[in-house]
């Protein structure tokens, strides 16, 4: 069954790209059913009681007929985050959630009846989204969920190779942008070839040690960026979406622990010590387990160096005493990310 719902899922998204030219309605309409596909069969992958909406009870005969309502997209991400512990970041589900908004205009309140540039308009909007989603998707199926879709992996490569070709309806974006990014880059602004849509309209921040969006002008593709210098060489890298990246000059592989060494200000962090100010720890992250990856910025920020979202706080755990994003209200009894609390503790006496 988990087989057949990735088979699905990739059905869906030839079936997407072949229509996007004449029938763009229904090529939203396809692709968003592919996206979800996605999402459920990593579910079932932890357990297939995980993609029946909490709504209802799972029901194993009920599940095998088909008989039964499932997860939306939230649901699906808030249990792949809390079940599975490997959820999506903010800026993928805002791109899935773009792809739901955009499937449910076309369904209930989209017409035919639309001039040539119009419609025109349409299949760029169109590309533009899809290409955003399923560069984002590509990423989960490829690097974060690698293992357990990696025996359809020639197959999502040519899913790729045919979606990279759909670029050549945003060439008219492109041109049409052409002037304005070329006054940009005469006053210092950096452009990077964008990994969505192909075109090297992607804006980037010149600073250092500073957590920005990078934003594509074509695609609107926006990706959570940092720079530091390299710990080996000093060349500058950069960071997409995560606290993984490869110097480009001499190949170190940079994790984490680097990204925490570079922006973790070690003056403020004593200073605040020793007048009894805990804050400057580095915490655990409850969205991507990571240990000792939440570090708080210069611009008083809290970050994960290792997925990079954002957090408003972090509260110590009631049985060992680290700090962890998230709800510690029962933490004493039950615990963290990184320990099982004194019920854990004592659970073979």
């Amino acid at each position: 069954m988990f087989d057949g719902l990735v088979e699905n899922g990739l059905d869906f998204l030839a079936k997407a790209i072949s229509e996007i030219k004449e029938f763009p309605k229904y090529s939203v309409i396809h692709f968003h059913a592919a996206v979800e596909l996605f999402l459920k069969a990593r579910l079932m992958h932890e357990h297939w009681s995980l993609v029946v909406t909490k709504r209802q009870d799972p029901d194993w005969e009920n599940f095998l007929k088909g008989n039964f309502q499932s997860v939306s997209l939230d649901e699906a991400s808030n249990r792949l985050k809390k079940i599975v512990r490997s959820g999506l970041s903010s800026i993928e589900l805002e791109a899935f959630g773009d792809v739901a908004k955009h499937r449910n205009k076309m369904v209930h309140f989209f017409h035919e009846d639309h001039s040539v540039e119009e419609s025109n308009q349409l299949k760029r909007e169109v590309v533009k989204q899809q290409l955003k989603a399923w560069y984002l998707l590509h990423q989960l199926l490829t690097v974060q969920w690698k293992e357990v879709f990696l025996k359809w992996s020639e197959k999502i490569a040519n899913i790729d190779a045919a979606l990279r070709e759909l670029h050549e309806f945003l060439q008219v974006v492109f041109d049409k942008l052409e002037p304005e990014i070329k006054t940009l880059k005469a006053r210092g602004i950096l452009f990077e070839d964008c990994p969505s849509c192909g075109f090297p309209s992607q804006q980037h921040d010149n600073q250092i040690k500073l957590f920005y969006e990078a934003r594509c002008l074509v695609c609107r593709l926006a990706e959570k960026c940092l720079k530091i210098e390299c710990p080996a060489c000093g060349v500058i890298v950069t960071f997409k979406n995560e606290g993984f990246a490869t110097c480009p000059s001499c190949g170190k592989l940079l994790e984490p622990e680097d990204v925490v060494d570079a922006l973790t200000n070690a003056t403020a962090a004593h200073v605040a010590a020793m007048d009894g100010d805990d804050s400057w720890e580095a915490g655990n992250c409850t969205h991507c387990d990571g240990y000792h990856t939440i570090i708080r910025t210069e611009s008083d920020e809290l970050v994960c160096a290792s997925c990079f979202e954002e957090f408003e706080s972090f509260e110590r755990c009631g049985w060992c005493n680290e700090l962890n994003t998230g709800d510690m209200e029962h933490s004493y009894i039950f615990g963290c990310n990184h320990c099982e609390g004194s019920a854990g503790w004592h659970k073979d006496d």
